[in-house]
């Protein structure tokens, strides 16, 4: 009887919290743009105060399908608009400079060895975030010279090698062999060594590559001072933004979701939000994807035995967040209903009388098993405090009939 008691208790709780709510469900009616997988990811709802911003953040989860061609859409569909004069990238100085290269149209290094020891592992093993930067090329062929983008890396260090690469081009031949081959005596030398070859080399570089060494110089001295990836991307960034003298620029991240989360203070968006000498307190957006129904490629290691594909170093998991033992986010039932399967909708959560601006639905989670840290709600935070707009992604991986996803 005790048994039975409990087991009804528990299917009571399941059926109510799965329920949908009419008030945030009305609101969503009038603020969803459903796009089927089809159609050309275009958005028409974005307003004026939307495109008014200076930064905009995309968040995704990387190792989902459909998140390189959010990614792709609404950057360009951004540019087209108000014309972004830099992308913020998630990965190291070299890789930054490379990729910017590549873009360009240089063929000297491979995409593959770019992004080979990029720390989002997912982008350097799949075919579908090549894809994105071969589209990103051939884009950024076609724009006019006074419209081109500058690709700005912020990450620390992943690739020590592809940087050693980076820094025998742009040294003087007589310091090239001074350079180490261990990854910890060359954090020693760029403390010592590589301050003094800018400081005796600075007249005979141009101001572009005096000012690349500095901060190639920057990010190897303080790569295991600050060990916090956010507050090394922060870092790095509010660099850039005085070194350059940033003020009218317009400006576009693509992340993975929790650096774009602004309610957070030791989070990216955070640090960049509550920072008043820069700014973007008000006039910065962040737009995070929420996926049911899709898939996701998680390194092995990371999963329970019995949910792993045997024998393989990458397991394709079932990834939904109406996932009651993994991930469930309260009101999701909201999203669900104002959406239609085989579909990546845009959510406007921050319109005027918004339910969203004084609740956490939407966004507070619950799980009974644990395999991925999460973050928890902050007392006196709401939905909007984390992210104004949800890409709700739900079939990640179906295939068009043209066979892309």
């Amino acid at each position: 009887m005790k048994n039975f008691k409990i087991l009804s208790f528990t299917i009571l709780i399941v059926v109510l919290t799965s329920c949908s709510s009419r008030k945030y469900v009305n609101y969503l009616k009038n603020h969803t743009e459903v796009v089927e997988m089809a159609d050309t990811l275009q958005f028409n709802s974005l307003d004026d105060d939307f495109y008014n911003n200076k930064l905009f953040f995309v968040g995704e989860v990387h190792e989902v399908a459909s998140s390189p061609r959010i990614d792709y859409a609404m950057f360009t569909q951004l540019n087209e608009k108000v014309n972004i004069d830099i992308y913020l990238a998630e990965m190291d100085i070299a890789q930054g400079y490379y990729l910017q290269k590549y873009l360009e149209g240089s063929d000297k290094h491979e995409l593959k060895d770019i992004l080979k020891e990029w720390v989002v592992y997912i982008g350097s093993i799949s075919e579908q975030y090549r894809n994105k930067w071969v589209k990103m090329r051939a884009y950024y062929a076609t724009l006019p010279e006074a419209s081109k983008f500058q690709l700005v890396a912020i990450d620390k260090i992943s690739d020590f090698n592809l940087l050693r690469q980076l820094l025998n081009e742009k040294l003087p031949v007589a310091y090239q062999l001074t350079i180490p081959t261990d990854d910890d005596e060359l954090i020693t030398w760029s403390e010592q060594e590589l301050n003094f070859i800018i400081a005796s080399e600075e007249s005979k570089l141009t101001s572009e590559d005096a000012n690349l060494l500095k901060d190639i110089q920057f990010n190897l001295a303080n790569h295991k001072n600050i060990r916090s990836r956010d507050q090394f991307m922060y870092q790095n960034f509010k660099r850039y933004y005085t070194q350059n003298h940033l003020k009218d620029e317009n400006i576009y991240g693509g992340f993975g979701f929790a650096h774009t989360l602004q309610a957070y203070d030791y989070m990216l968006a955070g640090k960049i939000k509550k920072d008043t000498t820069m700014p973007y307190h008000n006039k910065m957006v962040s737009m995070n994807a929420l996926y049911v129904d899709s898939k996701l490629t998680v390194d092995s290691r990371a999963l329970p035995k019995f949910m792993q594909d045997k024998g393989q170093d990458f397991t394709r998991f079932k990834y939904s967040q109406d996932n009651r033992l993994f991930m469930y986010i309260q009101g999701i039932a909201d999203y669900k209903r104002v959406t239609e399967p085989n579909s990546i909708s845009l959510l406007k959560l921050d319109a005027k009388d918004s339910p969203y601006l004084n609740s956490t639905r939407g966004t507070k989670v619950k799980k009974l098993i644990t395999i991925w840290d999460g973050l928890d709600i902050l007392k006196g935070t709401s939905t909007t405090d984390y992210a104004q707009y949800v890409f709700f992604v739900r079939n990640a991986d179906w295939i068009t009939p043209d066979g892309n996803i």
